[in-house]
């Protein structure tokens, strides 16, 4: 049950003009990433040993509550890990599967961010 990781997730409303600062800046290069018709969505980063994900913001700039950050926790039990925080009063959300081979939920910190604790199951036997 021990977290295997963190990836903070930077919530952009310029995502074009944040990953080319990371890429210039701080050597950034893409993993990963996801295009529409609308433009970059999303982008998995990494320099030397540091992670990030830029994704577009779908809240406007006017809007009262603007998601910065997210942190994305890894465990290698997130089962055991949701029933640990549920049994300590915290207020945890379903277990959810999603498209991207995790199996996660998310919590959050008294200051409203969000904090998603998943475990990796694309390779996991069922």
């Amino acid at each position: 049950m021990n977290f295997e990781g963190l990836i903070p997730v930077i919530q952009c409303q310029y995502i074009e003009k944040t990953l080319d600062f990371y890429q210039q800046a701080l050597r950034y290069i893409i993993i990963n990433k996801t295009e529409t018709d609308t433009g970059l969505q999303w982008a998995y980063i990494k320099s030397d040993k540091t992670y990030l994900m830029l994704q577009k913001s779908t809240v406007s700039v006017d809007s009262v509550r603007i998601d910065k950050i997210i942190l994305h926790y890894y465990t290698s039990d997130v089962t055991a890990q949701h029933q640990f925080m549920a049994a300590r009063g915290i207020n945890v959300g379903q277990l959810e599967d999603t498209a991207y081979h995790m199996k996660q939920f998310y919590i959050e910190d008294p200051e409203g961010n969000r904090i998603a604790i998943g475990q990796n199951i694309k390779n996991k036997q069922s």
